[in-house]
């Protein structure tokens, strides 16, 4: 309930004697205002001051070069302690929103006076440690105020930082990921909330793949990077971490089953090479008995199969044609998704019907693809692909709703 809005409207009443001012301020204190409420009515300060805030940077950048520098120094510190101190006094007086977006600039243009007088004194970067000072600010507002606009901002900074680490100078920032591991890490850890964990574990993702491009490592330590993930998922106490990993580690597996099946059945095998086997195979013999631990310890003996995804079976190119490890690797696909939309439809959940859904129509479509595509028309291979495609969705779909008409999931 807006209780702005109510106390507009009640005061209407008020003028036309139905109820007195007292009266009013029983009704409006007897709906409290809901968080969803002030969400809605969030969206356009935001918006606004963030604008505004824009504005004033790129003013300051496009006549950068006329201002005198202690003018420029001055300047700087005026527009960020204005935002801080504007934001600190939106929050004192109850409005968070407004006050959130106000230090989320204040946290912004101390990023952009550190670029600017960088500029001013020329001074060279020699790594990202820019970002690293730049999401100091995040850090302590995220952990004060605890707004989840504070942790998409430090995520930005972070992995946009490492980004440009990689770019610039092909190099890995273990501070900034020290960085992000513990203060968004933690900040989930002590304050679950769904959003934000998936958050966590993308940006997690993220950086071990970037870290793998920095040191250039073979790139299918990363398909090994996704085993240890949803392994952690298993192993994880706190329930907000189980579905991220859980979900992402498998897609992380069935994206490499998936590439790796368009490789080798399509002659780009050639350049294919592959990790040490000693190294590699060493590591993911380790995190498969922790994962068939957990499953004997949680009596999930039934559930084994969905570790199929994680066998290194590019290494059967050593002893097999290309082509056959391709063919492996799509029955591998049929097999697991079909699993997983199978569990699905016997737990009666749909989040994990739809996952399934996705993942067995994404298999469908990679294999006529590859089927179809070298003989047949382009026109009609699209038309009855996408025929097709409607075809099995609409029965899949027609099948979820058969399943979840008799009371819907009985597991979370």
């Amino acid at each position: 309930m807006n209780k702005q809005w109510m106390r507009s409207e009640g005061q209407k009443w008020v003028e036309d004697k139905i109820i007195t001012n007292d009266q009013l301020e029983l009704i409006v204190e007897r709906y409290p205002e809901t968080k969803d409420s002030r969400k809605v009515t969030g969206i356009l300060p935001v918006l606004a001051s963030i604008l505004i805030g824009l504005g004033i940077l790129s003013f300051i950048a496009s006549n950068w070069g006329e201002i005198p520098p202690l003018a420029r120094l001055s300047l700087l510190m005026v527009v960020m302690l204005a935002f801080y101190a504007g934001g600190e006094r939106y929050l004192k007086t109850g409005n968070e929103t407004f006050g959130t977006s106000l230090n989320l600039l204040g946290i912004i243009s101390f990023g952009a006076s550190i670029i600017l007088l960088g500029q001013t004194f020329h001074l060279n970067a020699v790594d990202a440690r820019l970002f690293v000072f730049w999401s100091l600010p995040a850090v302590y507002f995220l952990f004060r105020d605890r707004q989840k606009l504070y942790y998409f901002l430090l995520a930005v900074l972070t992995l946009g930082g490492q980004l440009y680490s990689l770019n610039e100078f092909q190099s890995f920032s273990y501070l900034l990921f020290t960085i992000f591991l513990i203060s968004s890490g933690s900040f989930v850890f002590l304050y679950p909330r769904s959003l934000e964990s998936w958050l966590f574990t993308i940006g997690l993702s993220l950086q071990a793949m970037m870290f793998i491009i920095a040191e250039d490592i073979n790139f299918l330590w990363f398909f090994l990077f996704g085993f240890a993930l949803f392994t952690a998922g298993l192993w994880s106490l706190k329930q907000v971490f189980k579905q991220p990993f859980n979900r992402l580690g498998t897609l992380i597996g069935f994206g490499f089953a998936y590439g790796l099946y368009f490789l080798l059945t399509n002659e780009f095998s050639s350049d294919f090479e592959l990790p040490n086997p000693y190294a590699f195979l060493s590591v993911w013999i380790v995190i498969l008995a922790l994962s068939i631990i957990k499953k004997r310890k949680d009596s999930l003996y039934l559930h084994a199969w969905d570790l199929l995804i994680f066998i290194p079976l590019f290494y059967l190119e050593n002893i097999a044609v290309p082509l056959f490890v391709g063919i492996v690797y799509l029955i591998v696909m049929f097999i697991y998704s079909g699993s997983k939309l199978a569990e699905g439809y016997r737990n009666e959940n749909p989040s994990q019907i739809n996952f399934g859904i996705v993942l067995f129509l994404l298999v469908c479509l990679m294999g006529y693809f590859n089927l179809a595509w070298a003989f047949m028309p382009k026109s009609l291979f699209f038309l009855i692909g996408g025929i097709l495609l409607f075809i099995l969705n609409a029965f899949l779909q027609r099948k979820k709703k058969q399943v979840l008409k008799n009371g819907g999931p009985h597991h979370a």
